[in-house]
């Protein structure tokens, strides 16, 4: 079982932690929700919401950067590469409102063909004055979740966030993902 966990880690910290990355950083004028999965593509629907808070974990955070990808229902970043997390087909690009919120549309990912590494959310989320947080949503439910996976996610600073998929809006399930970003 360990050493599952540890390939799964290791595709994982794989993908390159790029928060600083301009194109990676919604312009100012992003708005607070959007569509990461346009409607008609295939898969579960899901609205995912939140509130970034400063370190204090109370503070709500002003136009905070949020940059949010995913793989497609059948595991895929682009349609000819499962891999390609480099430049990915579903994103979004957001800007937290005066309250902090952010939300978007979008479809459960599906698991890496071939493979046993549950199906995640990516976060990068940044502000000016705080420290970057960059972690993956992972899903309750997903039977590839592993014990190792739920302890590490419950963990202060964890690269996962082990979340339940609630009944949400028109069907579809709802997520609720607030960030609290680290200290300057």
């Amino acid at each position: 079982m360990k050493a599952r966990w540890l390939a799964s880690m290791v595709v994982l910290l794989a993908v390159p932690v790029l928060a600083r990355d301009p194109a990676r950083v919604a312009p100012e004028n992003a708005p607070s929700s959007g569509s990461v999965a346009p409607v008609g593509e295939p898969g579960e629907r899901l609205e995912v919401r939140g509130v970034v808070y400063a370190a204090d974990g109370r503070t709500p955070v002003t136009r905070a950067s949020v940059y949010v990808y995913q793989t497609d229902a059948r595991g895929y970043y682009r349609p000819d590469d499962a891999m390609g997390n480099r430049d990915p087909r579903l994103t979004a690009l957001l800007r937290t409102d005066a309250a902090g919120r952010y939300s978007f549309a979008t479809i459960r990912p599906g698991s890496y063909p071939g493979t046993r590494v549950p199906r995640h959310i990516h976060y990068e989320v940044a502000a000016a004055g705080h420290g970057p947080r960059v972690f993956e949503i992972v899903f309750a439910d997903d039977p590839l979740v592993t014990d190792e996976i739920r302890l590490e996610a419950s963990r202060p600073g964890s690269i996962y966030s082990l979340r339940r998929v609630e009944p949400g809006p028109a069907g579809s399930g709802l997520v609720v993902q607030d960030v609290v970003l680290g200290p300057r």
